[in-house]
């Protein structure tokens, strides 16, 4: 069984498009080792996807899950952000070369073993717990009621409280975008705060994050297609 903090981790990144890194002449390694502790079914297959925009799924590489153990390995001429589909569940990785090992036991999951997965699930893992408190406010809010707290003394105390955690949050975002300025994990989460500003507005916009990232980065980020492409419809182009 998958834990509901596994499925955030796995979908939180589900709706950005591929995000490459560059292209290269030398073809990139990479190896999988998984191993599950949860009673998952012999057959079961394990996909890697890569999902382009208007695209049907595209599996790069499969196996089936053989003992609670699978295996994949293989070569790709970009690293990549893919996704690790088994069943129901998915989660992000990056298709780089090394060799990169998924243990999910205990109902967690732990994904490490090369550089830029090592890089994202430590700040994945960070964000969440943020995440998990900054989600809990309203179940908060409806304990104080109970508890005979006024409107007013609530609004402080969790008003402050929703703050703290969304200015965290913000700054946590814009460092990971600004330490990998260089990699597709700069690049993917920086779509994502941009898609998640022009689904909350209704149009393509920016935000002050968005703002101070770009103002920011290198011409290499900026000439990057889907940041091209996003800042051109933000401009009615």
């Amino acid at each position: 069984m998958i834990t509901k903090n596994m499925k955030r981790i796995g979908n939180v990144l589900l709706f950005l498009p591929l995000i490459l890194m560059g292209c290269s002449n030398r073809m990139t390694e990479y190896v999988i080792n998984g191993s599950l502790s949860q009673p998952i079914s012999d057959g079961t297959m394990a996909y890697i996807v890569r999902l382009d925009e208007g695209a049907d799924f595209s599996p790069i590489d499969s196996c089936e899950v053989v003992h609670g153990k699978f295996h994949m390995d293989g070569n790709v001429d970009s690293i990549m952000m893919v996704r690790l589909y088994m069943g129901d569940d998915n989660f992000p990785i990056v298709l780089e070369s090394g060799e990169l090992a998924i243990d999910i036991e205990n109902n967690q999951v732990k994904i490490s073993g090369t550089p830029l997965n090592d890089k994202l699930y430590t700040f994945l893992t960070e964000r969440d717990s943020l995440k998990m408190l900054y989600d809990e406010l309203p179940h908060k809010e409806s304990m104080m009621y109970l508890d005979g707290y006024s409107s007013e003394e609530i609004l402080q105390e969790l008003g402050e409280e929703e703050l703290r955690l969304q200015n965290a949050l913000d700054k946590i975002d814009t460092h990971f975008v600004m330490d990998n300025f260089d990699n597709a994990l700069g690049i993917t989460w920086f779509m994502r705060l941009c898609y998640e500003a022009e689904e909350f507005y209704g149009f393509p916009t920016t935000t002050p994050q968005i703002d101070e990232i770009y103002s920011m980065a290198p011409d290499e980020f900026k000439k990057n297609h889907y940041v091209k492409e996003y800042f051109q419809r933000v401009n009615g182009q």
